[in-house]
């Protein structure tokens, strides 16, 4: 296999599985590359975001990997949805870290029309769009009607976010019981239906093989998503999967490669684990075919300053160039 040709074609499904059995000189070679394509497609430009922990705890659902999960103790800070003068304080504090998007997430399945946090959510973006900011609103509040994504889209909304996890195979097996995929995968259809872009990606690092990974990515790719935000596990103490070794430096950089060679010219986002399990070779991952991170923090877990995000992006595009 030379792994050149795919700078200009597609990728079929089974030499994605191949090129999971890469090892040694040849992982230069396969990093090289995903940064070539990258660079071809997608231009220079580092995507941010920054999210808001917009509800917090207290969920039905039984994810293994969630510090949010009313099944397991995590000991994490439980509240209600936050009040629109604070939401709008963050959104202004996303507009100052020169974020591209501005992501409500909230804890629970979901939050359904006609209720009052679906209405105190609708007036906070119709509020934050009427500033006409260049950072664009976002969306992830669980599993929702066609319906219910088109009040979002006129209240503000430019993009819903539902990440997959993993492969629709073993979804109930390594992330949770309490729901089926099915449902996530009925709102992104539904999300990319009226015209909203849909980011969706998934967690490495739960026990899932070679196999799941690409699954989860030919998945994404039918589903046509915009951005793909990959979080590498770590493992947070009272959740199933707390025991769970770290994924290698060598592993999680082989997937975000393969990532952008089957996805050319879409975002690939690292999220969480890039500081606490990347460490080192965080810069890496952008020489390997990454081009989008979050900053100011996850959901339960701090990030690093903004200023040191900073100072890494504009570090990263002096490499690029």
């Amino acid at each position: 296999m030379n792994i050149r040709d795919f700078i200009n074609k597609e990728i079929t499904y089974k030499e994605a599985i191949e090129l999971t059995n890469i090892s040694g000189k040849k992982m230069i070679e396969l990093f090289s590359v995903a940064n070539e394509i990258r660079e071809k497609y997608c231009g220079n430009q580092i995507h941010t975001c920054t999210i808001s922990n917009a509800k917090s705890g207290r969920c039905e659902e039984d994810c293994k990997f969630c510090a949010q999960s009313a099944h397991y103790n995590t000991n994490i800070t439980n509240y209600e949805l936050k009040n629109k003068k604070i939401l709008l304080e963050e959104y202004d504090r996303a507009g100052y870290l020169k974020s591209l998007k501005f992501g409500l997430v909230t804890s629970g399945r979901s939050i359904n029309k006609d209720s009052k946090e679906f209405n105190d959510i609708t007036s906070f973006l119709e509020t934050a769009k009427s500033y006409n900011k260049s950072t664009e609103l976002c969306c992830s509040i669980g599993l929702l009607s066609k319906e219910e994504l088109l009040d979002l889209k006129k209240a503000g909304i430019t993009r819903f976010h539902s990440n997959l996890q993993t492969s629709i195979k073993s979804y109930n097996k390594i992330v949770a019981t309490t729901h089926s995929i099915e449902k996530r995968l009925e709102t992104i259809k539904a999300a990319k239906e009226i015209g909203l872009d849909v980011c969706s990606g998934g967690i490495i690092g739960m026990g899932e093989s070679w196999k799941d990974r690409i699954d989860m990515a030919y998945t994404l790719k039918e589903l046509g998503v915009d951005g793909i935000p990959i979080n590498i596990l770590n493992p947070i103490p009272g959740t199933p999967h707390e025991n769970r070794e770290h994924l290698s430096a060598n592993e999680i950089l082989k997937t975000i490669a393969i990532y952008r060679i089957i996805f050319k010219d879409k975002v690939i986002k690292i999220a969480a684990g890039r500081e606490s399990i990347l460490k080192d070779f965080m810069g890496m991952a952008f020489m390997s075919g990454a081009n989008g991170m979050l900053i100011g923090g996850y959901l339960t877990m701090k990030g690093r300053s903004p200023q040191e995000d900073f100072k890494f992006i504009e570090n990263i595009k002096k490499m690029w160039k």
